[in-house]
C-alpha cells in the first residue's frame, strides 16, 4: 500500500555520499550491456514508475515536505513519466 501524497507537499531524496546518476555535471560509464545485478531501481514517490537506477549500496533517504517550507535544495529532477520535480540533497562527507 503506497500513501499518496497531497499537492501541497514536496518529495525531496537526500543523496548520501558520490552517486554518479545523481551528481550535476558529472560523466560516468555505464558497462556495454546492461547488468541488473547489484542494482536497485529507485521509484517516483508520485507515479511509481522507475525514476533512477543506481547501485545497491547506495544510501538514498526520502522525505516529504510542505512545499512552502523554505528547504535548500541543490537540485530538482523532472519524473519522465508523471513531470512531477523531486528535490536533490546531496550530502557528502
Amino acid at each position: 500500500m503506497e500513501a499518496k501524497i497531497s499537492e501541497e507537499e514536496m518529495c525531496v531524496i537526500i543523496v548520501y555520499g558520490i552517486v554518479p546518476e545523481f551528481m550535476p555535471h558529472m560523466a560516468f560509464r555505464r558497462e556495454k550491456h546492461y547488468k541488473t545485478s547489484n542494482k536497485k531501481e529507485i521509484k517516483c514517490p508520485y507515479c511509481g514508475e522507475v525514476f533512477k537506477v543506481v547501485d545497491v549500496t547506495v544510501k538514498l533517504e526520502l522525505i516529504r515536505y510542505p512545499k512552502k517550507a523554505k528547504i535548500p535544495l541543490n537540485k530538482s529532477v523532472s519524473c519522465t513519466k508523471c513531470h512531477n520535480m523531486i528535490g536533490i540533497i546531496y550530502k557528502v562527507a
